[in-house]
């Protein structure tokens, strides 16, 4: 996939000393990329969900500077925050839905923040995905009822219909096929074509063979490899 040169985030001089510590952390620098796809691979689990976390602002790096599109970004600060996570989607075991509301309504609760508005309904592009991952009878349910693979789809559904400049995905190959036919699947390439970015935890090798390039976790230290 091809990138721009204006980057959606980066990490300088960072850190992860999350489960492991050592003498060879050393300071290492995250750039994402418009239009990039993204591997991250780490032995310990913990490591990769944490650097996801760490991207998307809901964690901090032992050390770190956090830069969003050009503008450095204070992580202590709520407000800074919460506007980066309006752009940035994040899918995860960790990830949850608001259990007393419907999944119609987990779906809208971006829009009727921002829209300042309750009536109104899902669009055709949700809609389609909805239909793709068998939810489409379930909307009016409540999340207890979906199954973890289909609470995965529907949260990965309700982040995509931010438009995010950035979608951070945990073992995307647990509840997506990596083919054409698979809604979700073909929304994300869809979103990589239009310039959005996608970095995944994985720990499928032909997924991470369709990612132009690598973010490997040794310790704290994060190292690049171009695919």
């Amino acid at each position: 996939m091809g990138t721009s040169s204006e980057p959606i985030i980066e990490i300088r001089n960072v850190v992860l000393a999350h489960t492991h510590r050592g003498d060879h952390d050393k300071p290492s620098q995250v750039v994402i990329h418009r239009g990039d796809v993204v591997a991250v691979e780490s032995e310990a689990r913990l490591d990769g969900r944490h650097l996801l976390r760490v991207m998307a602002t809901l964690d901090r790096p032992d050390q770190g500077d956090y830069w969003f599109k050009g503008k450095r970004v204070n992580l202590k600060s709520h407000r800074q925050c919460l506007a980066i996570k309006r752009q940035i989607g994040y899918v995860a075991a960790d990830a949850a839905m608001i259990s007393n509301r419907s999944l119609r309504e987990n779906l809208l609760l971006t829009r009727y923040y921002y829209g300042n508005a309750l009536h109104i309904d899902i669009d055709e592009t949700v809609r389609c995905l909805c239909s793709d991952a068998g939810l489409a009878h379930k909307l009016d349910q409540r999340p207890a009822v979906l199954s973890r693979m289909e609470l995965l789809k529907a949260i990965t559904i309700r982040e995509m219909a931010k438009n995010p400049a950035l979608m951070l995905i945990e073992l995307p190959e647990h509840y997506m096929q990596m083919k054409t036919s698979d809604g979700l699947f073909r929304h994300l390439k869809t979103m990589v074509r239009s310039n959005a970015a996608v970095v995944f935890f994985s720990d499928d090798s032909t997924l991470i063979g369709l990612a132009n390039r690598r973010l490997t976790l040794v310790g704290g230290t994060i190292r690049t490899v171009i695919a």
